[in-house]
């Protein structure tokens, strides 16, 4: 099978070096690595270029370099679907994959047939004293034992359940739900969730990679003020409703759908509540929808939010 790297830059210019390095020197070489700059302001796209001439991967590695910023969800899509290669790795610019990650998770992929998306563990080190922190229990859920988890579609997995810089993806797959995506779409949530609803969703209890932390991680912040907050709660609609059409189209159980349904409504009170004063809301979203939240201390954290923000 042809291996393809996604990997997307954005002002990345302190550690990827690194990350590029770590890439190069896999166990086995990969096929293809697409590069996506996203408008840097710094040395980024030099780096990048003077790396694969001086290391002759002009045939096999790829810089493209965007016109206008497209945001890191849009970018990484654009990426993955510039490759070729049958598996797809998604690639951040700032980790350090293990030698083996490669070899690793092309093994079990090949392995089982039935895989359209898997996430892997990683090991995690903080290079800034203000970076995020990984709570303890995603930490107590890595176990790295090597097994091979079949995640199914429930109220806890509906919210994605391991890093995008951690997943492959089959390229087929991604082919295949294409229909399904839109502008600003996560790409690791909208692959997550279209792998649930395809029943191909795993995670592989390994660390394949060395996960940089730092004040500038961009998936890390969103949650922290009001309008990252309802920004974040409005994309989270939209991406249920786009599940949601995906589980109608291939007709899975009603009970599969009434859950996403159900998410939609939990969402859409959580919008009210913050965007609209609605306090009362905070009654129902207590008394049958705290299932539908990834964190239920997150009920009295935007009924405070909501009040504060008058």
């Amino acid at each position: 099978m042809k291996t393809s790297i996604a990997m997307t830059i954005y002002n990345g210019e302190k550690y990827l070096v690194e990350q590029l390095d770590s890439i190069k020197n896999q166990s086995i070489v990969v096929d293809e690595v697409i590069i996506c700059d996203d408008v840097s302001s710094d040395n980024s796209v030099n780096i990048v270029k003077e790396y694969i001439v001086s290391n002759g991967l002009e045939d096999t590695w790829h810089l493209y370099e965007n016109e206008k910023n497209l945001g890191y969800a849009d970018n990484f899509y654009k990426a993955m679907k510039l490759c070729k290669g049958e598996y797809i790795f998604l690639a951040d610019q700032d980790d350090i994959w293990d030698s083996n990650r490669i070899e690793m998770m092309v093994d079990v992929m090949d392995e089982n047939p039935n895989i359209k998306l898997m996430g892997s563990e990683f090991t995690p080190f903080y290079c800034t004293e203000d970076a995020p922190k990984i709570t303890s229990k995603q930490l107590k859920s890595m176990n790295n034992n090597g097994d091979l988890e079949h995640i199914k579609l429930d109220n806890k997995t509906i919210f994605i359940g391991c890093e995008g810089c951690t997943m492959v993806v089959r390229k087929d797959f991604l082919e295949e739900i294409g229909k399904y995506w839109h502008d600003g779409w996560a790409h690791d949530e909208f692959i997550w969730k279209m792998a649930l609803c395809y029943n191909g969703c795993y995670v592989y209890h390994k660390s394949t990679l060395d996960r940089r932390l730092h004040s500038n991680n961009a998936s890390k912040n969103k949650l922290h003020d009001y309008n990252n907050r309802v920004n974040f709660l409005k994309e989270l609609q939209k991406s249920h409703e786009g599940m949601l059409v995906c589980a109608k189209d291939l007709k899975l159980d009603e009970k599969y759908i009434n859950l996403i349904n159900k998410n939609i409504d939990s969402v859409k009170l959580r919008v009210d509540l913050l965007d609209n004063k609605k306090y009362m809301n905070t009654i129902p979203l207590t008394l049958f929808y705290s299932n539908n939240y990834h964190s239920r201390k997150s009920i009295p954290v935007e009924l405070l939010m909501a009040i504060r923000n008058k």
